[in-house]
């Protein structure tokens, strides 16, 4: 059996108070009464079948505990779904003001599936798992540290290419296949690189006998003719970027390794992943990348002897990666970290480490969960998945997702944004669907379908349909203002696809998602509709909603979508009702992220999520839509705005919160937003503080109330030039007036 122990980190538990160095994530410390391992996962949740074990050196039945930091933000009393020990006290409640407490949780597993998933409420929310950002450990386990990076040197150096054995599935490196390289490959370039690439120790002479035998192997194809122009390399350049390729490779002198049509196949027919390119997007990257070379790349190759290099390719054990041929000892046998081929330029440290690694406990039991980040790391997943990129985040995907969606995503080509131009690549069914059920297993939680929702009747089903639309006889919530419904294209923002939502989404995650969408992800324009509602009406609302998209395909088109439908409800001109209106739309001035809110009594006022801030405020009416509820752009491609219904009678400069004694403007990040006695409390944090927002109308008058609630300041801050007292929920009122 392979021995590998803590991938995810290995480490000790923390003692207590706050530790001097810490990173994320908790230590897991468990024993099946033979063994005993730790490591350090994201979170403690997780979800094993029967013979499926936490970690692979142990058996199925194992017990211990996890152990960390949690870190509170806010003074509330905490429920817990599991008795956890916070600061050396065991309870399922515990009153919690802000900071960090040390953490332990003890979990016993017998025989059969197994299951882990850590809860937590407030009275300002309800049940969630407690979020992956709130753990963290401190490093003193330095024996678990070296196992922790003995693995990594391990696999970075694909030493389970070589030693193998039943276990090593996972641990080897992708590497390209060393069939038909001489038709695809320049010599010179090939000869160049084999200098350059010593994993194996050799000399020159043995480049040039090696590149001699390479280029005889020639597939018994031939590319066909690609024709490209400088339009074509100006897309490829564009290409290059919004497909996510720079995410993952540099350019690197491509131009010396391949020729134009060589270059054109390779990305059509052999780049693992596929990229789902047409031949005219191949033709434009290839264009583009062409145009990179290498002076060193360009130098004559000396010539070579093919027998030899025959020979060569085989005991300098280039076979054991490229071509997947590896016969040495199964790495279970190994105790040294000295290889007689490989060159891993391994410090004494590191081989120290390597050696700690491989005299660890042997492998027992599948451990999915713990063999999930290896997955991601080998497919190079975080590369586009990961925050500053277009790409969503993998953490919670598997407690969203259905499992059978995930893997259509993966190998059927399933997209929600089909537009988009990052681009999901295409994986073999082969490849991925071992590690499939993965996704919901590292949440806590059974692969499929997640929980079943009610049986809904065809009224309820309509009911909900309605609400997807703008009609507001119909209850409508204007979803399809941010959402695409099938062929129909959303009427302003683009977010995901509606129409099969009920077909990807776990119910029990549309549940809670649709309750309080920023408790899930920060700064979401996703409005919340429902936290300000008492439960039960909330979730009958949610349910109706949920109702209407498990109809799908066969509902019939919300409405919004036709100019007919704006002639029949008036949508192109909403008038605000005892309550506060809300429309996420563009407006004049504004950032795409605009809020527009229509107060009782004839004001409104123009809030700017991308500024957090209020930008103007304006009497006599709310917006008109005309013109712009059909169509994206106008004649000259400029997005239309929404028209102001009556006059500006305020209008903000700046954004008007400074820090400290230099007063400088603040780092921001929205929220979201509530509804509070049918009036939206804007959440937004500035250098991490939070503020939140709430505007009314001044009966009477010409003026908006501003309410400002700063849940704690303990440094400078001014509000419009004077000074925030210091406290906890320190409040403040202005005035939007002429």
């Amino acid at each position: 059996m392979m021995r590998r122990t803590g991938y995810w980190l290995c480490l000790a538990c923390v003692a207590s108070g706050l530790p001097a160095r810490t990173e994320p994530g908790l230590v897991g410390t468990f024993t099946d009464g033979t063994r005993k391992t730790s490591f350090v996962a994201a979170s403690p949740n997780f979800y094993l079948e029967s013979g499926e074990s936490i970690h692979p050196s142990l058996s199925p039945e194992f017990r211990g505990e996890w152990s960390g930091s949690l870190r509170i933000l806010e003074n509330a009393e905490y429920e817990f779904s599991n008795d956890v020990t916070l600061n050396g006290k065991t309870s399922r409640k515990h009153t919690l003001s802000g900071g960090t407490y040390a953490f332990s949780l003890s979990y016993s597993r017998g025989r059969g599936p197994a299951s882990l998933r850590l809860l937590w409420r407030t009275t300002a929310f309800d049940w969630e798992p407690v979020p992956r950002g709130a753990w963290s450990h401190s490093m003193r386990d330095e024996a678990g540290r070296q196992i922790e990076r003995g693995r990594k040197l391990v696999l970075e150096a694909a030493c389970a290419s070589c030693h193998r054995s039943t276990s090593t599935e996972g641990m080897e490196r992708n590497v390209p296949s060393l069939a038909g390289i001489g038709g695809r490959t320049n010599a010179k370039w090939l000869y160049a690189w084999l200098n350059r690439h010593q994993v194996a120790a050799h000399t020159p002479v043995q480049s040039a006998d090696l590149t001699a035998h390479l280029s005889t192997l020639r597939s018994a194809s031939t590319p066909g003719a690609a024709k490209a122009n400088e339009v074509s390399v100006g897309k490829g350049g564009e290409l290059f970027g919004t497909l996510g390729c720079a995410h993952c490779h540099t350019l690197s002198g491509l131009g010396s390794k391949y020729t134009f049509d060589v270059l054109t196949d390779e990305l059509l027919r052999n780049h693992r992943p596929s990229m789902m390119l047409n031949r005219e997007d191949a033709v434009s990257l290839a264009a583009y990348l062409i145009r990179s070379t290498d002076g060193d790349y360009e130098k004559a190759a000396p010539a070579g002897d093919a027998l030899r290099g025959a020979e060569a390719l085989a005991s300098l054990g280039c076979v054991s990666c490229h071509e997947r041929r590896g016969n040495a000892r199964p790495l279970a046998a190994l105790r040294s970290a000295e290889c007689r081929l490989i060159l891993t330029k391994w410090d004494k440290g590191g081989k120290e480490a390597v050696e700690s690694f491989l005299r660890g406990p042997a492998d027992r039991s599948p451990a999915p969960v713990y063999e999930f980040p290896v997955r991601l790391a080998k497919y190079n997943c975080t590369a586009c998945h990961r925050p500053g990129t277009d790409a969503p985040g993998l953490d919670g995907a598997g407690e969203k997702l259905k499992t059978s969606w995930i893997g259509a995503v993966l190998w059927e080509k399933k997209r929600i944004r089909p537009g988009r131009e990052l681009r999901m690549p295409d994986y073999s069914e082969n490849e991925m669907r071992p590690w499939l059920s993965s996704f919901a297993k590292v949440e806590g939680l059974a692969p499929g379908d997640g929980a079943t929702p009610p049986a809904f009747a065809d009224a309820k089903r309509a009911e909900g349909l309605g609400m997807l639309g703008t009609n507001p006889k119909t209850k409508g919530m204007s979803c399809i203002g941010c959402h695409d419904w099938g062929a129909y294209k959303s009427l302003g923002e683009e977010g995901p696809q509606l129409i099969d939502a009920a077909s990807r989404m776990r119910f029990d995650w549309f549940e809670r998602w649709m309750r309080n969408p920023a408790r899930i992800l920060s700064g979401t324009s996703m409005p919340n509709y429902f936290s300000s509602l008492p439960r039960a009406r909330a979730v009958d609302s949610i349910h109706t909603l949920w109702a209407g998209l498990e109809l799908g395909a066969k509902a019939p088109v919300p409405d919004g979508y036709r100019a007919g439908d704006l002639e029949v409800y008036g949508e192109a001109k909403p008038v605000p009702g005892k309550e506060a209106i809300l429309v996420r739309w563009d407006m004049p001035e504004a950032t795409p992220a605009a809020i527009a809110v229509g107060l009782p009594g004839g004001l409104s006022y123009c809030f700017d999520a991308g500024e957090n801030r209020v930008l103007y405020a304006w009497s006599g009416g709310f917006i008109d839509l005309k013109g712009t509820l059909l169509r994206k752009t106008d004649p000259n491609r400029r997005t239309p705005t929404a028209g102001l219904v009556g006059e500006i009678f305020w209008r903000g400069t700046e954004f008007p919160i400074r820090m400290g004694p230099e007063r400088r403007i603040p780092q921001r990040r929205f929220k979201g937003y509530r509804l509070i006695d049918g009036f939206p409390q804007f959440h937004y944090q500035i250098d991490g503080l939070d503020v939140f927002e709430k505007l009314t109308p001044v009966m009477g008058q010409k003026a908006i109330r501003r309410e400002l609630t700063f849940s704690r300041v303990d440094q400078q801050v001014f509000f419009e030039g004077r000074a925030v007292p210091r406290g906890t929920n320190v409040k403040l009122e202005a005035k939007l007036s002429q």
